[in-house]
């Protein structure tokens, strides 16, 4: 059963976990204080610019940069034969299962696989007069025949991207699952199944990348400040693809504008950044512009699905396939392709006999790697849309065969056919808050119109499981991954009877400052504002894995919690001597001082403990010198946030345009360390799962292999202006898993958008005979959908 957390837990003080504090790093963000890499100007810096393949294919004849050599403020050009002589390629942190290594070197040299693929760099004094540069640079292409869709890439026909490594575009097969679906499909009563595209979209942080690279010849030290979610990882691929120990690199990440999962791994311009550096002895700067962050930073989500689904004549779901392939782009990227839509498939419904297969198929179209949700947004796509449709076969109301279907809390742990452990929740429970909050019955009962202005009404529902975190480092080494599970931190008490918390994880967003300040807040009792947070600096941090998965808070409060235990005892210890009391259990440390729980006027301050240890003075017999405490922590298992989402929106037949009136997320998250914050991630999460849905898509012209939307005038992404007033609903099921009962939730709310309000634009249309089947949701693909569903068309 779910628990409201607030009602539960002992509060130590209002700072603590469950309270809606305001964020630590607000105050200099909304100042304009915040200190982001192209905020770093270092003395003599040179700045880089790349010149990139304009053809999405294309063999290098020649280069030329005589030109550019002889301009003057140009201090060192790079070409794809230095990089190679001077750095390895970039590696895979999370590789695509049974898939050879494609080399992706920083730079093409012989041959470019996409429209943006880096083929030459200049540094120089300025921006502008390494722009100057590229444009003097003779660079001779001879366009290559070219594919830019899954379909077309695996005609036998097709050039192949990569011939010296594969016999086609294919880069691997990854079949997932349990059980005996086929056979299951063949006895069921009723079977479901469409072919589904999922559009390409990208995460578009408010900062674009971003790297300073610093070389000190020397000391054989590099210093490169980066916008980055994983200092660490970028620290381990710099230190690879350079040639260098880990110890001669540092990676600082102080304010990063929003990552988005786009942020995990290094790119060739950071390599290209640091050879320049430690050619000429200067600091390199790169800052990205939006034209180059559309051609050159990953893209996401593009895949094609075919799946079915069947049931008995009772609407018991007995077995589900989905054969997808995913549009990898050229080159397998620090993050590989998503799996997560293999992981979750069969969402939050009790099912024995499921499968996927995932096909990883090259293009000639920009890398796809980590993005908010992976492969999670899609899975939901196909699978809620078909339930739906399920339920119209079986002429069932569609609520009720979701919940009896769903995994039940006394199943719990639930294993899937995909191998998920699914720890607690109550999914019906769910589903049946965000169907009462959208008036589900009452428009059933009112019917579906049309209205006085011709519009029809219509209710879309889908529900979905949401992996956060990861199980373990062996299951993460099961699967290739050059990561672990764990994190760590350092806590460490400081003069003023404050404490300094160090961590790996940087600061691009979701809160990481305030949330980990509140548990340390709660676990020792000292004062919230007390605690300061310094994050993302790898020469000050212990070793750690950093922020995506939504797994940050899952895997870091339980090393906050450890390393607060450790730094409470040795306080009260401390406090206990100096107030003459015999057992440190009577004292508790409240805000500032250390005081006898029933007597608060004993008291100690916390700075003059915190002295005696830091200068070993008149410190307890036995007692080291010092207060701090360093601690790692991994999760016994991954924690699965759960929630179903409902829309209620106005469709015109006739034009394909629709409204949509309400949006409801009632969702579970576990214990919220912060309502607030939580509330916040849920709301940017949906944000993008509805551009996604309704707005956004990264269009290449199948002729030319061109992106023909690469520029924030036609890319659309939404603004504040046009997103539904979300309505949230929480429930609070702790995890027994995690450390305090916590789940991710940083992923959430780009997962049901596109399956909710496609079923909503279907239910709207239900007499039409309205199926959808694609992304995004544009009125004109509304209109088209009418137009196949009364004959007038045929589909695609």
């Amino acid at each position: 059963m779910a628990e409201t957390f607030e009602a539960t837990r002992p509060v130590i003080h209002e700072k603590g976990i469950g309270a809606s504090v305001e964020r630590k790093e607000d105050d200099r963000l909304l100042r304009g204080e915040g200190r982001f890499a192209d905020d770093v100007d270092p003395g003599h810096c040179l700045h880089m610019a790349v010149g990139r393949c304009p053809f999405p294919h294309a063999q290098i004849v020649s280069i030329d940069v005589s030109a550019a050599m002889s301009l003057e403020g140009v201090e060192d050009v790079l070409v794809g034969a230095d990089v190679i002589a001077r750095s390895d390629p970039i590696s895979v942190l999370r590789p695509v299962p049974d898939a050879p290594s494609l080399n992706f070197y920083a730079m093409a040299t012989d041959v470019a696989v996409f429209e943006g693929h880096p083929v030459v760099s200049v540094a120089a004094v300025s921006r502008a007069v390494a722009e100057d540069a590229l444009a003097v640079i003779d660079v001779d292409y001879e366009p290559l025949p070219h594919v830019v869709d899954v379909d077309s890439a695996m005609d036998p026909r097709a050039p192949v991207l990569h011939p010296r490594i594969l016999s086609s575009n294919l880069l691997a097969t990854n079949p997932t699952g349990a059980g005996d679906p086929e056979a299951k499909l063949a006895e069921a009563a009723v079977v479901v199944e469409d072919t589904f595209a999922v559009n390409r979209v990208t995460g578009l942080p408010m900062e674009t990348r971003a790297i300073v690279a610093e070389w000190q010849a020397g000391a054989r030290e590099l210093t490169v400040r980066h916008s980055t979610q994983t200092p660490h990882l970028i620290r381990k691929q710099l230190a690879e693809s350079l040639r260098l120990e880990d110890g001669a690199v540092r990676v600082l990440a102080d304010d990063v504008g929003g990552g988005f999962g786009l942020k995990i791994g290094i790119y060739p311009e950071d390599v290209l950044a640091c050879l320049h550096a430690m050619g000429t002895g200067r600091p390199v700067k790169w800052v990205e512009d939006r034209v180059e962050f559309f051609r050159a930073t990953t893209h996401a989500r593009e895949s094609v699905h075919h799946v079915r689904i069947g049931a008995r004549a009772d609407g018991e779901i007995i077995g589900m396939t989905d054969h997808y392939a995913v549009d990898l782009g050229g080159y397998n990227s620090p993050t590989g392709s998503p799996q997560l839509s293999s992981v979750m498939f069969t969402g939050p419904y009790r099912v024995n006999d499921a499968r996927t297969e995932r096909r990883v198929i090259l293009t000639n179209k920009a890398p796809v790697g980590a993005y908010r949700g992976y492969g999670q947004p899609e899975s939901c796509f196909v699978r809620e849309l078909l339930i739906d449709r399920l339920a119209r076969r079986l002429g069932r109301d569609r609520v009720e065969l979701r919940i009896q279907n769903m995994v039940r809390p006394e199943d719990m742990p639930w294993t899937s056919t995909s191998g998920a452990v699914y720890d607690s929740g109550d999914y019906a429970a769910a589903l049946r808050r965000a169907a009462q909050e959208i008036g589900y019955e009452e428009h059933v009962a009112r019917g579906r119109g049309p209205d006085a202005d011709g519009r029809y009404v219509g209710v879309g529902i889908a529900s979905f499981v949401e992996r956060t975190g990861y199980a373990s480092s062996k299951f993460l080494a099961g699967r290739g991954s050059r990561f672990g599970a764990h994190e760590s931190v350092i806590l460490r008490a400081n003069r003023s009877g404050g404490v300094d918390l160090y961590s790996g994880v940087s600061t691009f967003g979701v809160g990481s400052e305030t949330s980990f300040a509140q548990i340390v807040a709660e676990v020792t009792g000292i004062e919230f504002d007390a605690v300061r947070v310094h994050l993302g600096d790898t020469s000050a941090s212990p070793l750690n894995t950093g922020g995506f998965a939504s797994r940050t808070l899952i895997a870091a409060a339980g090393a906050i919690r450890q390393a607060s235990e450790e730094l409470r005892a040795k306080t009260l210890r401390i406090a206990a001597f100096m107030l003459e009391i015999e057992d440190p259990a009577d004292l508790a440390i409240r805000g500032r001082v250390a005081c006898l729980r029933d007597d608060p006027e004993v008291a100690v301050g916390l700075a003059d403990v915190h002295d005696r240890a830091i200068i070993n003075q008149g410190m307890p017999p036995g007692e080291q010198p010092g207060l701090e405490a360093t601690a790692q922590f991994e999760p016994e298992a991954a924690a699965f946030a759960f929630g179903t989402a409902a829309a209620r929106v106005l469709v015109d037949p006739e034009t394909g345009e629709f409204e949509i009136e309400r949006f409801v997320v009632a969702h579970d998250c576990g214990t919220p360390v912060n309502p607030k914050i939580v509330d916040g991630q849920l709301m940017g999460g949906l944000a993008q799962g509805f551009g996604q849905a309704v707005m956004e898509e990264l269009q290449y012209d199948a002729d030319t292999g061109q992106l023909v939307n690469g520029t924030m005038m036609d890319y659309f992404m939404p603004t504040s202006a046009d997103l539904p007033a979300f309505e949230l609903h929480h429930s609070h099921t702790k995890s027994p898993g995690t450390p305090f009962g916590v789940r991710g939730v940083g992923e959430t709310g780009t997962i049901p958008g596109g399956a909710t309000i496609a079923n909503a634009i279907c239910d709207a249309l239900e007499e039409f005979g309205v199926q959808i089947n694609r992304l995004p949701l544009t009125p004109e693909a509304v209109w088209h959908a009418v137009r196949v569903a009364r004959g007038s068309e045929a589909r695609t």
